[in-house]
C-alpha cells in the first residue's frame, strides 16, 4: 500500500470515529419531561383523613410517616396539600395559602395529566376558599375559575378516552365480523365448484346468512346510536342534578346575553352557593350530600320560570340566567330562593340544622353585556353575602354604587 491510500484510509476512520462520537452524544442528553409519578397508599391515607377528618390528624404521626421513604414531587405535592386542608380547618388560611404555594411550584416537575385529575387539582377548591376567607375575592374567583377549567379538561380528557375506545371496539368487532363473512362467502364458493348439484340450496343459505348478517349490523348500528346519543347527552347535563352543565350553560349563555344586547332587553344572572356545604359531607356523609344537591336543584327548579336557564357549574356552585328580568325582579327571586331553601325540613336526611344559601344577583346594565362578565359580578356579589353573614342574597349594583360613592 503506498502512502497516498494509507492517508485517505486513515481519514475515513477518523471520519468514522468522530460520527459515531456525535451519535452517542444525542443519545446521552435526553429531552427531559415532567414524569407522571406513583403515588405511596399511606401519603393517599393521609390525605384522605386531612379532608374528612382533620381534627384527627397527629402531627407527630403524620411527620413521622413522612420519614420512612423519600417523597417524590407527587407525593410532596400531596403532602402540602394534606397540611393545607389541617391548616384549613383551623382557619389558618395565611399558612394555606403558604403552603399551596410552596406546592405549585413542583407543578414543573409532575406531569400535566396527573395534575389535572381531581386529586391534584382539588389544590385550587383549597385555595379559593382561604383566599375568599382572607377577603382576596378577586384573587379566589381566579383560582376557583382555574379549579374549574382543569376539572373540565380533566372531564373532556376522560370523555375523549371512553369514545375513543367505544370507537376502536366498534372497529375491531366490524372487521371481526367482515372477516368471518368473507371466509363463509369463500367456503360457499369452495361449496359451488365442488357441488353444482347443490348450487340453488347453497344459493339459498347465502340468501338467509347475508339477510341474518344484515339485521345484526343494523341493530348494532342502532345500539350505536342510542349509545352516542346518551354520550352526547352526558356531555351537556349535569347527572346528579339533571341540570345542564357548565359548557352548556355558556354556550347559552352567550346566545341569551347577545340576544337581550340586540333586542335591548334586560338580563339578570343569579348566582349561588350552599352555606358551609363541606361541613354537611364531612359530618353525614358524600351520600347525603348528593341527595342535598339534588333536592336544592328540586327546589330552586321550581322557583325558576318556564324561560329562565339553571345549572349546577361546580361543586355545590348553581347559576340561573333570567332573560326578561330587571334587578329589581332578580333581587325578588333571589329573595324568594333563599327564604324557600331556608325554610325547607331536611331532617328526612338525618340533617335537623337549617341549610342556607348565599346568592349574589347581577344585571346586564352594570356590565359590559358579556356573559363572563355577569358571572364574574354575580360571584362578587355572592362573595358579599358571605361576608355579610351568609343565608342572604346580594347584588352588584349595590356593590358599584357604594364603590362610586367612596370614589367621591
Amino acid at each position: 500500500m503506498n502512502s497516498k491510500a494509507f492517508l485517505v484510509l486513515f481519514f475515513v476512520v477518523i471520519f468514522c470515529f468522530s460520527s459515531l462520537a456525535n451519535a452517542n452524544d444525542n443519545l446521552s442528553s435526553p429531552l427531559e419531561k415532567a414524569i407522571e409519578y406513583s403515588i405511596n397508599t399511606k401519603i393517599l391515607a393521609l390525605l384522605t383523613l386531612s379532608k374528612e377528618k382533620p381534627d384527627k390528624v397527629d402531627n407527630m404521626l403524620t411527620e413521622k410517616l413522612l420519614e420512612i421513604t423519600p417523597l417524590n414531587p407527587s407525593e410532596q405535592y400531596l403532602v402540602l396539600l394534606s397540611k393545607a386542608n389541617i391548616a384549613q380547618f383551623n382557619k389558618q388560611h395565611q399558612q394555606v395559602i403558604t403552603l399551596l404555594e410552596q406546592a405549585i411550584l413542583l407543578q414543573d416537575d409532575i406531569a400535566k395529566k396527573q395534575l389535572a385529575s381531581p386529586l391534584f387539582a382539588n389544590l385550587y377548591q383549597v385555595l379559593a376558599t382561604s383566599l375568599a376567607a382572607t377577603k382576596n375575592y378577586e384573587q379566589a374567583y381566579k383560582v376557583k375559575k382555574s379549579y374549574v377549567d382543569d376539572y373540565n379538561d380533566y372531564s373532556d380528557a376522560q370523555r375523549d378516552s371512553i369514545v375513543k375506545n367505544l370507537t376502536e371496539k366498534h372497529e375491531i368487532t366490524y372487521k371481526i365480523e367482515s372477516n368471518n363473512l368473507l371466509d363463509n362467502q369463500t367456503k360457499l364458493k369452495a361449496i359451488r365448484l365442488d357441488d353444482v348439484e347443490k348450487q340453488q340450496v347453497i344459493q339459498q343459505r347465502n340468501f338467509i346468512f347475508i339477510l341474518c348478517t344484515l339485521v345484526v349490523f343494523f341493530l348494532f348500528f342502532l345500539r350505536q346510536l342510542k349509545v352516542r346519543k346518551k354520550l352526547i347527552l352526558l356531555t351537556k347535563i349535569d347527572s346528579l342534578t339533571g341540570l345542564i352543565n357548565r359548557t352548556t350553560l355558556f354556550v347559552k349563555g352567550d346566545k341569551l346575553v347577545e340576544t337581550s344586547k340586540n333586542q335591548q332587553l334586560e338580563l339578570s344572572v343569579m348566582l349561588f352557593d350552599i352555606d358551609h356545604f363541606k361541613l354537611i359531607n364531612n359530618n353525614y356523609g358524600h351520600h347525603i350530600g348528593d341527595l342535598v344537591l339534588a333536592k336544592i336543584a328540586e327546589l330552586v327548579s321550581e322557583t325558576m320560570r318556564s324561560r329562565d336557564i339553571f345549572a349546577r357549574i361546580s361543586g355545590e356552585e348553581f347559576v340561573a340566567i333570567l332573560p326578561s328580568t330587571d334587578i329589581d325582579k332578580a333581587k325578588a327571586i333571589a329573595v324568594r330562593v333563599v327564604e324557600k331553601i331556608a325554610s325547607y325540613d331536611f331532617s328526612p336526611f338525618g340533617i335537623n340544622n337549617n341549610i342556607t344559601l348565599s346568592v349574589g344577583v347581577a344585571n346586564n346594565n352594570d356590565t359590559n353585556a358579556v356573559f363572563d362578565d355577569l358571572l364574574y359580578a354575580a360571584e362578587l356579589a355572592k362573595y358579599q353575602a358571605r361576608a355579610q353573614g351568609r343565608n342572604q342574597m346580594a347584588s352588584y349594583d349595590a356593590i358599584a354604587n357604594a364603590q362610586e360613592r367612596r370614589k367621591r
